[in-house]
């Protein structure tokens, strides 16, 4: 009779533990809270095994003598040695954070742009988000917070803190808030600039959206450390590229890029207008028509006073109707430029005249050769000094290697062109040159001229990935060389840097269902799996 009752309560408490792991698994996890059940599964579990104690004590207490429960003994032991060295790390981990950003372009790790800018902040930078921290990987909040946290990180005069106005209304009137989400950057006596949750992206593809919060908050971060901003004009009247133009020739891009680095940006149209008093760079970007004397003399005016002038000068192949004579004007400051373009069989992509050129020693190109950052100048004419009108230095910024050459001969198969020694031009080619002229009575002060032998690299479509998924040639570097090439002129040399690069942020849309079929495979079923395994194991090797 004793027997009978030993076994019947080693099967209760088998089915009683059964039960009280799947009351654990649906009346506790699920809901997230203990409910009914799980108290009368575990009430009961603790009877049998009460009951099976005093009547199977003997039994009990052979069981845990035996070589069986010593190895499980020993195996919890180990498990519980193994839990305390991950539990070691895990402390470790979060107060020595590190971490690896394994995604293809980086995403995830600040630019150098973003480290330089943050180097210069000497006085406390507050950081106040007026929302919970994101728990949501896909959103952009998220992305925000998770850049944020590396700013502090990066300088300890940055202090980020979370505040959400639900909880503490008050905030709202403190920080005159207007919606959830801003982001409200305080610098030295109290100068603000706000970053809504509108600014962090930008649209992209249907299915996805480009992050750009990293270029939102560079450019707040200038906009509280500069005084002063420097004035941008592009030309117009002259068949120019145009900075109002969203298209993928256009150069709204541009624009946008200079503004976010605290520039002014305007347009000039020379023949109707003086230039300007604040004008601190003109750009001039493949002018079709002719300028007049009148305008040469205006801009002549301004180099020799110390003026800057970015010239990008596309090739008479690239734009059929090209008809401009800066070519004219051109030579009277010291440089060649060419009616032809370039070909460079080494150094390009997808056909000869896509090269990607080679870096000259200059502060222009010199950050993005140590970065390893590559442009793309897309059908550029060659360039070369000559003789100047006017006294000055020259150097060279981008060139081609010894094996390109530039070619006067139009063919329309550019895969099968040649080099003829008779009417082209031999490498190295030089593709961007500087000129800089000394400003009569003033040592420390110099006009100067950057002409480049193409402007499509600076189009929307060729300098943004994303814009360019329509040509075949988009390179993330040819950003970087326009805007180091603004910097450099206008003597801001902290700005000659590597910039951010857009990340697209994919959204995963489940349905309900699909949710509840992820939760109980990883929560119940696995669990169970990696069980019925466990018990099959244990009776295999209790056979053996």
């Amino acid at each position: 009779m004793l027997k009978n009752s030993q076994v019947h309560l080693r099967i209760g408490m088998l089915v009683s533990l059964a039960i009280l792991f799947f009351a654990w698994i649906f009346f506790y996890i699920v809901p997230a809270r203990p409910t009914i059940i799980f108290w009368i599964a575990l009430f009961i579990t603790l009877i049998n095994a009460t009951l099976l104690l005093i009547v199977d004590k003997k039994s009990i207490i052979g069981f845990l003598k035996s070589r069986i429960v010593h190895r499980a003994l020993l195996g919890v032991v180990s498990l519980f040695i193994v839990l305390g060295i991950l539990l070691g790390i895990f402390v470790i981990s979060i107060n020595f954070p590190m971490q690896f950003d394994m995604t293809q372009n980086k995403s995830y790790t600040v630019s150098k742009q973003t480290t330089d800018i943050l180097s210069r902040i000497v006085e406390p930078l507050s950081i106040v988000v007026l929302r919970n921290k994101s728990s949501d990987p896909t959103s952009a909040d998220w992305r925000a917070d998770l850049l944020l946290k590396q700013y502090a990180r990066l300088n300890k005069n940055v202090e980020l803190q979370y505040i959400n106005p639900i909880e503490q209304p008050s905030v709202k009137t403190k920080y005159n808030m207007t919606q959830l989400g801003e982001i409200i950057f305080i610098y030295g006596n109290n100068k603000q600039v706000r970053v809504y949750r509108s600014d962090l992206t930008a649209p992209s593809t249907e299915n996805s959206v480009l992050f750009v919060g990293e270029e939102k908050f560079t450019q707040t971060i200038y906009s509280l450390l500069e005084d002063k901003s420097n004035s941008v004009y592009f030309t117009v009247g002259h068949g120019e590229r145009q900075i109002r133009d969203k298209g993928g020739e256009g150069l709204s891009y541009v624009r946008t890029f200079l503004e976010n680095e605290n520039y002014r940006v305007g347009e000039l149209n020379i023949i109707l207008e003086d230039i300007p008093t604040d004008a601190s760079l003109i750009v001039i970007v493949s002018p079709m028509e002719q300028f007049s004397d009148y305008e040469f003399k205006k801009l002549s005016n301004y180099v020799s006073i110390g003026g800057r002038i970015l010239l990008l000068y596309d090739s008479v192949l690239d734009r059929r109707d090209f008809n401009s004579n800066l070519d004219i004007w051109l030579s009277e400051w010291g440089f060649g430029v060419r009616g032809d373009y370039v070909i460079d069989p080494v150094s390009s992509v997808i056909i000869p005249v896509n090269i990607v050129p080679q870096y000259r020693d200059h502060p222009i190109t010199r950050t993005l050769e140590e970065g390893n950052v590559f442009a793309s100048l897309i059908i550029a004419r060659s360039l070369s000094n000559i003789t100047p009108k006017h006294e000055g230095t020259f150097r060279t910024i981008v060139e081609t290697t010894p094996q390109g050459y530039g070619k006067m001969d139009p063919t329309f198969d550019l895969s099968r062109a040649r080099f003829n020694p008779r009417t082209d031009l031999a490498g190295p080619i030089s593709l961007g040159i500087e000129g800089s002229y000394p400003v009569e009575g003033r040592e420390d002060l110099f006009g100067k001229i950057i002409i480049f032998g193409d402007a499509t690299f600076s189009l929307n479509a060729y300098i943004s990935p994303e814009e360019g998924r329509s040509v075949d040639v988009a390179f993330s570097g040819n950003k970087d060389l326009f805007m180091n090439s603004v910097a450099y002129l206008l003597d801001a040399r902290e700005k000659i840097t590597i910039r951010p690069k857009e990340t697209n942020i994919r959204n995963l849309s489940i349905t309900t269902t699909q949710a509840n079929f992820i939760r109980y495979v990883t929560q119940i079923g696995l669990p169970c799996i990696f069980g019925i395994l466990g018990i099959l194991i244990w009776f295999l090797r209790r056979k053996s």
